[in-house]
């Protein structure tokens, strides 16, 4: 029997199926009654953002985001001067998130941080997910905290907490990834800052608001992509947003007339 909760995830399955024709979720809630308005936001320009994970694909978007709304980026890496190639405009320091020294005072005097690592140990097999998803974001949240930062957003993955074990090739490396970002989730939660964690499905590169976006609480099993730059945007609303503090959600892509809706559906998302 469909409820209010059921209604708003099936309208959006069924926006997005009659685009892609590819979509189903086995279960869904939100935060019942209709969306309030979006906020005002305050503007962040001037202040200071710690992006980790700068140089990756959802990271960039992140740091262009940032710049373009007045934001002073400060980011790190192992190669400063390949990182500067890349991403220029930065504030770059020398330090690797496995290792907990380089990264002390990494927030210091800043005001909010975009985590956005991804352990990739097949690009780099020192890149453990152990290492990078779960003692890496523990690492930044304890930072952040210490540092007395307003946010923090972390954009972890859907299928954290569905993931099983196994011994077997490729689907012991995705538990063990799985895994490690739920303990990093957890230890974000535990570290007593203000927080958003974001859990997007599949990732695809798509222009930014190509699509509607959608968001669902917790975990939710949704067979559907999300743009990088959607991932982005929604992080970068999330640092200084009211309705997104200490809310944890799932996030992918719809096919709807008003893009830019999901700016008024935070609210609708229940707090952690």
């Amino acid at each position: 029997m469909f409820n209010r909760r059921t209604l708003i995830a099936t309208m959006a399955t069924l926006s997005f199926m009659a685009h892609c024709g590819n979509v189903s979720i086995n279960k869904a809630s939100a935060q019942e009654g209709a969306p309030k308005a979006a906020p005002v936001l305050p503007s962040m320009k001037g202040e200071t953002v710690v992006v980790a994970g700068a140089t990756g694909r959802s990271g960039k978007v992140v740091v262009e985001l940032l710049k373009a709304d007045g934001v002073k980026v400060r980011a790190f890496s192992r190669n400063i001067e390949k990182a500067k190639a890349e991403v220029p405009g930065v504030e770059w320091i020398s330090a690797d998130v496995k290792d907990a020294k380089s990264i002390k005072g990494i927030a210091k005097g800043a005001d909010r941080m975009v985590i956005a690592l991804g352990s990739n140990s097949f690009k780099d097999p020192t890149n453990k997910p152990e290492l990078v998803d779960n003692m890496g974001v523990a690492l930044l949240a304890a930072e952040a905290k210490a540092a007395g930062l307003k946010q923090v957003v972390l954009i972890s993955s859907a299928g954290v907490t569905k993931a099983k074990p196994s011994e077997e090739g490729f689907a012991k490396i995705m538990y063990t990834v799985m895994s490690s970002k739920l303990e990093g989730e957890n230890a974000l939660r535990k570290s007593g800052v203000s927080y958003t964690i974001l859990r997007p499905v599949g990732l695809w590169d798509k222009p930014a608001g190509q699509f509607g976006i959608a968001f669902l609480q917790g975990d939710v099993p949704v067979s559907a992509m999300i743009a990088r730059a959607d991932v982005a945007a929604v992080a970068v609303n999330a640092l200084n947003n009211p309705d997104a503090k200490n809310k944890t959600f799932t996030l992918f892509n719809v096919a709807q007339p008003q893009a830019d809706g999901w700016k008024s559906a935070l609210g609708a998302v229940a707090a952690d």
